[in-house]
């Protein structure tokens, strides 16, 4: 018997062997043929997803980190293949990162063990989502679908998170991903603000100048570092300040260094909105650090303190805009610092400021989860509403809550309100739990980008919050078991 499994076991080795050369030579073929095809498209989305697939499959710790780094990376990434790529219809790249999502949520989902109340509402999201994709108010199914992958595809990384989001995952995401990546991408955007565009990039905004108006402010194109848009570049921008905040209250005093050059190049990206709640976030992190307890009192300072700092920010805007009625700089920094200044000097003057209108479209988006209590259905909010369909009333309310309201209904949009509710609630904890250096940046970021964690078009912003949010409760998933058999992925470590 032993003699018989000796002689096997050669055999099934050379077997393997075998399979493996030749599945690399069908690929290699395969790539080689598209590549001969014109398919340069399809052929970088191949070596790109393939690698991705693999890790996921075998170490899907390193799959998520390197996934997300794609996806920050990705605007740039699909504007250098667009310039030795012939154009098509669809970009294949958007389809890499919803492959690999799913192969790393797939096993944990299976394998779904419920143990807190978070955990829960995310998965009836889900539910109320999947159902609202095939709702008939919002149009063709194919709207519906596009639901899917802004939407559904972000929140599955809730449940990556809470699988494989150790806080030795967490901290490698945090200082050896997430700071160093927000770094680069805010001198990327300044070097856009001061000197301009590489030719790639000015490529694309040629193509992209007459329906990505919002891209420009005056005369002048908003900076978008490597992101996929400038809105996507300035949540980046506010994640990695609100990190490196939290990281310097944390003991991590180096960090402190990065919030200069963050600051600046989101002061020049023109995201008003994001400064004003990073400036609001920043008091609360102070206050959680002193290890005050939650109370009455607590919430009254937190509350006078946020103001006092808004209040300082308007006044400190006032003092810097340009005075009305003269006319605004040529260049790029120019236009920036005078469409950013202006906003925060007179928050409530429509001649300066979009709040107004901002704060009449939430409104709308609430109201509606009244007045449509089934919603419009899940991908009325998105591109594709308006894309597909130009009879639609779609269209983004530009926060997520009401979007939720909007897509969902009453019952989709409260539910929603209830996760945030309850991630926030689950964040503080976890600040407590866990290493402050660690915990706090978590609770930043959830924080600071309070209302926008579910925004179409933000790849990689959407799916850092929702792991991180999926990481305050990993201590309760399956997979922190002592017992590697316990996990779908076998051991963590």
């Amino acid at each position: 018997m032993r003699a018989s499994i000796a002689i096997a076991e050669p055999v099934s080795v050379e077997i393997e062997l075998a399979l493996t050369w030749a599945g690399g030579a069908l690929l290699v073929l395969l790539l080689w043929a598209l590549l001969v095809a014109g398919q340069t498209n399809l052929l970088c989305a191949l070596v790109l997803a393939i690698p991705l697939v693999l890790l996921a499959v075998f170490r899907p710790q390193a799959a998520a980190v390197c996934t997300l780094v794609y996806l920050v990376l990705l605007g740039d990434i699909r504007r250098v293949v667009a310039q030795i790529a012939a154009p098509g219809t669809f970009d294949p790249l958007l389809l890499v990162t919803p492959v690999v999502t799913v192969v790393l949520a797939a096993p944990l989902l299976f394998r779904l063990r419920l143990t807190d109340t978070l955990s829960k509402m995310v998965l009836a999201l889900l539910v109320v989502m999947g159902l609202e994709v095939i709702n008939p108010k919002q149009g063709p199914l194919s709207i519906g679908l596009s639901g899917v992958f802004f939407y559904i595809i972000p929140v599955l990384w809730f449940w990556v998170g809470r699988g494989l989001g150790s806080p030795e995952l967490i901290r490698i995401i945090l200082y050896k991903a997430l700071l160093p990546l927000g770094l680069c991408a805010a001198a990327m955007g300044i070097c856009q603000n001061f000197i301009g565009f590489l030719p790639y990039q000015q490529a694309w905004i040629t193509e992209v100048s007459k329906v990505y108006t919002s891209l420009y402010v005056g005369s002048s194109v908003r900076a978008f570092g490597f992101s996929t848009s400038a809105a996507e570049y300035a949540t980046l921008l506010e994640l990695s300040i609100a990190a490196a905040t939290a990281a310097y209250l944390g003991a991590r005093r180096t960090w402190l260094a990065a919030v200069p050059i963050l600051a600046a190049a989101l002061l020049l990206s023109g995201g008003r909105g994001l400064t004003i709640k990073i400036v609001a976030a920043i008091p609360i992190l102070w206050l959680i650090r002193r290890g005050q307890k939650v109370s009455i009192a607590t919430a009254v300072s937190m509350i006078a303190t946020v103001s006092l700092a808004l209040l300082s920010l308007s006044f400190v805007a006032s003092y810097l805009a340009t005075p009305p009625g003269t006319q605004r700089g040529n260049s790029a920094v120019q236009d920036a610092l005078s469409h950013q200044l202006s906003g925060l000097a007179h928050p409530f003057d429509d001649r300066y400021s979009s709040a107004g209108v901002h704060s009449n479209m939430v409104l709308t988006g609430f109201t509606e989860g009244l007045t449509n209590p089934l919603g419009r259905g899940l991908g009325s909010t998105t591109f594709a509403a308006q894309k597909f369909d130009a009879d639609t009333d779609g269209g983004s309310s530009e926060l997520d809550f009401s979007d939720m309201f909007i897509a969902l209904g009453l019952a989709g949009g409260l539910l929603y309100l209830a996760v945030a509710l309850f991630g926030v609630r689950a964040a503080w904890f976890y600040v407590r739990d866990t290493q402050v250096y660690i915990g706090l940046p978590v609770f930043a970021i959830l924080i600071a980008n309070l209302g926008g964690w579910l925004i179409q078009g933000q790849y990689s912003t959407c799916a850092i919050v929702f792991f991180l949010l999926g990481s305050v409760v990993h201590r309760g998933a399956p997979s922190r078991m002592s017992n590697a058999a316990s996990s779908p992925y076998g051991s963590l470590s």
